[in-house]
């Protein structure tokens, strides 16, 4: 019974010290981060040639003419598959709400209803 008592202490004794070495061995080791450094290169002086492209395309997209907006109408959902362009949503041109069966703003779908 001795025997073990002594063991038993030994054995608690070894954990207690092995605690205390590592508590004493670890110092937090305290790790520098950098700052955030601006990495965009300051803008460059515009030279001659950079000027007369600019002037080139505002020159050019005030040549260009304004195509007006074409507005698109289908009779119904059977011109809208013919034309491939099934099933509409509400932001696509020619959807119109007579052709949304359920209201969810998708018209002309495969399956109506499911």
């Amino acid at each position: 019974m001795r025997a073990v008592l002594i063991i038993l202490a030994a054995v608690l004794f070894g954990l207690a010290g092995g605690y205390a070495w590592s508590a004493m061995q670890s110092t937090p080791q305290h790790v520098r981060v950098p700052k955030a450094v601006d990495a965009t290169p300051p803008p460059l002086p515009e030279s001659a040639q950079d000027q007369q492209w600019t002037a080139r395309a505002d020159d050019s997209a005030a040549a260009e003419p304004k195509v007006a907006a074409q507005t698109v109408h289908y009779a119904g959902c059977n011109e809208v598959r013919a034309a491939g362009k099934a099933p509409l949503h509400s932001e696509d041109p020619g959807y119109s709400p007579e052709m949304d069966d359920d209201g969810d703003g998708i018209a002309c779908e495969p399956n109506p209803g499911a």
